[in-house]
């Protein structure tokens, strides 16, 4: 059995005449017949009915011929995708690759970053470590091919989705807080808020959020990276908004985290990309990964 006779049983299927196949395949009559003749000695089993007196062979398949053909449908299909797979990765052979990390994305990201240069070594990495806003920003001008953004995405960005976790109240060991499962943003109007920079979505939805329930925040201070505003909060300096995600991986003795509500805000992360350019090999194969191996997605 091999797979060109299994080729030439599915077009007669297809066809329901031995001659028509023979036709679409290019081949002989007699060649499509000894075709199958083989596979069904290769097999032990008859995979058309006989004609009246056993003379002429009909277009109907006997019970075995149904199975088989289904399964002959699925192998010449994996067929297919072997061969479209090796072309994917001849494609991928050389070219580059520009993401869109934010501070924390660089973290969340290195297993598939170091399994995507595993498969494709020759691809030339590069990373524009910014806030959503800029990644934004740069996916809109090209600079990159593929970015984390934040949030809802924008009807010109198309995207998979790779974390959704709650924004969490950080704050310092003795702070009133410790013994709160949750706490209502209103509630914290008048402690010192330790924010991000300005580039950061997260900034801004923290900001809205704390308009809408009616306080304008008291920000201490700015900073791009997470672990330094974790430091300033061990301090006692104030508190801060962080994905839980982020303070799980914090020393539960140095810290309280406190569920936010009223309202619930998300740190919701997307692997996005401008959907009016056109896509690179490079691209695609990065998007597989991160379709196929998600559990990889942590800190």
């Amino acid at each position: 059995m091999d797979l060109k006779s299994l080729k030439i049983f599915v077009e007669i299927v297809r066809c329901q005449s031995f001659s028509l196949a023979a036709e679409q395949l290019c081949l002989t009559q007699p060649t499509v017949s000894k075709a199958i003749r083989q596979l069904e000695e290769a097999l032990g089993t008859a995979l058309f009915n006989k004609g009246q007196a056993g003379r002429k062979r009909e277009v109907s398949l006997t019970y075995s011929g149904q199975q088989i053909y289904q399964h002959a449908l699925a192998m010449l299909e994996n067929e297919k995708k072997i061969y479209s797979t090796l072309d994917e990765i001849r494609q991928v052979q050389k070219g580059k690759l520009a993401l869109g990390l934010p501070p924390l994305g660089s973290v969340l990201l290195s297993a598939l970053i170091a399994l995507f240069h595993r498969q494709y070594p020759e691809i030339e990495l590069s990373f524009l470590e910014v806030g959503a806003n800029g990644i934004e920003e740069a996916l809109l001008n090209r600079q990159i091919d593929v970015g984390i953004l934040l949030g809802q995405l924008d009807s010109k960005f198309s995207g998979i989705q790779i974390l959704d976790s709650p924004l969490c109240v950080l704050s310092h060991q003795q702070s009133y807080l410790q013994h709160r499962e949750a706490v209502g943003l209103r509630e914290l109007e008048q402690e010192s808020f330790l924010l991000y920079a300005d580039t950061f979505t997260l900034n801004q939805m923290i900001l809205q959020a704390a308009q809408q329930v009616g306080f304008e925040p008291k920000v201490l201070c700015k900073s791009s990276q997470w672990d330094f505003i974790a430091k300033m909060v061990e301090a006692g300096m104030g508190i801060a908004l962080l994905p839980e995600v982020y303070c799980k991986r914090l020393d539960a003795k140095s810290f309280n985290m406190t569920r936010l509500i009223e309202p619930n805000l998300n740190w919701t992360l997307n692997m996005a990309w401008y959907n009016q350019s056109p896509m690179s090999p490079a691209t695609r194969a990065w998007l597989k990964i991160i379709e196929q191996h998600q559990q990889l997605i942590h800190f």
